[in-house]
């Protein structure tokens, strides 16, 4: 896929989810998505608990967002990379930044986002998925 292709997807994605437009984010995704954590080695994957994730956890995640910054982008034909800042609080409590990198690599069957692969603390994956954590599994082979 052309790179600008690439990263015309990746924008739409962020776009939808800064909208929370559940229906418009899951139509850039491909059929079997997954979502990778590194270095917790750990993954959600499939339509079923990514779609819940979207319509459950994501408003609830992005609702105690303080702070986001997107630092730098990059894209080839295969994927996008964004580094990005993101400040989570906690109600009362300030909460943590947090310094994320996410991949979105395309599927090249559908021609759609095949997930995310993020690097982040634990401290964030955990304020991201919150109860959905424990649908979680581990990586093979990591």
């Amino acid at each position: 896929m052309d790179p600008a292709a690439v990263l015309a997807l990746c924008h739409e994605h962020a776009a939808a989810e800064a909208r929370f437009d559940v229906d418009r984010i899951l139509a850039t995704l491909a059929p079997v998505p997954r979502y990778e954590f590194f270095p917790a080695g750990r993954r959600l994957e499939g339509w079923g608990v990514v779609e819940r994730f979207y319509r459950e956890q994501y408003p609830r995640f992005a609702g105690r967002v303080t702070h986001y910054g997107l630092l730098g982008e990059w894209t080839n034909e295969h994927a996008a990379v964004q580094e990005y800042t993101i400040a989570v609080g906690d109600g009362e409590e300030p909460g943590g930044a947090y310094r994320v990198v996410s991949m979105m690599p395309v599927d090249e069957v559908s021609g759609k986002l095949s997930g995310e692969r993020l690097f982040c603390h634990e401290g964030f994956m955990r304020a991201l998925l919150g109860p959905l954590l424990a649908l979680s599994v581990p990586i093979e082979g990591f």
